[in-house]
């Protein structure tokens, strides 16, 4: 494959900020939320301080066959108040992410990949957490989308369970999909396994080793969820 684009300056979130707040000192970030991260909830959420949001998470596959999907999820265009915007897909299909994240790049600041969902029916779809279990696939998907949109690329991720590598195993994993052109990544500080009645508390300590190593935080922003 052809070699990666130069990466984004390690400030280029704060910049983004900037450019639509001059005022801007850091992220207040709305996270995705399945069905629920729609435009009046982040025009709401920007209302109060909020000025980086993501769109709902859209489903590549089914926004690349479905017209009512699509239609569903993207009117064509984001307004002003609503900017800057990141949209999350999820899929680990080339062809469908590919499609989604070039229909919507033009309208939203960033492109996000979902690699956070530990649902089943993630698990059956090939995306969410279990994304996360397919290095290959994944990193091939941030590179290709690096090289082909105009705005940054970005993964939100989930700690890998211990039995597949843990802490180290995931600070692993997040050097590599920073070298394939992650220009962001979102940390949520609990595996896959950690859900429901079984949420437990968050990794934080596991979160502020991901912005401390110098091959992630020291090159990329960090997130939080």
């Amino acid at each position: 494959p052809p070699p990666l684009p130069p990466p984004y300056p390690r400030n280029h979130l704060l910049t983004l900020l900037r450019r639509h707040n001059p005022t801007a000192t850091h992220a207040l970030t709305v996270a995705p939320m399945v069905d629920q991260s729609d435009l009046p909830f982040r025009l709401l959420c920007r209302k109060y301080s909020a000025n980086l949001a993501y769109t709902p998470m859209i489903h590549s596959q089914m926004f690349a066959t479905n017209t009512h999907y699509r239609a569903k999820f993207w009117s064509g265009s984001t307004p002003e108040p609503d900017r800057p915007l990141i949209a999350q897909l999820c899929g680990s299909d080339p062809a469908s992410v590919l499609y989604t994240a070039k229909t919507v790049e033009n309208g939203v600041d960033g492109v996000d990949i979902n690699c956070g969902c530990p649902q089943n029916i993630a698990k059956r779809g090939r995306y969410g957490a279990f994304l996360l279990e397919m290095p290959e696939v994944l990193l091939g998907v941030v590179s290709m989308l690096r090289r082909e949109l105009r705005v940054p690329v970005s993964v939100k991720v989930r700690l890998l369970p211990e039995e597949l590598g843990g802490v180290e195993g995931s600070l692993a994993l997040y050097r590599a999909l920073v070298a394939a052109g992650a220009c962001l990544i979102c940390v949520h500080g609990r595996n896959r396994f950690q859900k429901g009645a079984n949420t437990g508390p968050c990794d934080w300590a596991a979160i502020k080793r991901v912005v401390d190593d110098p091959e992630i935080g020291g090159k990329v922003p960090v997130l939080a969820n």
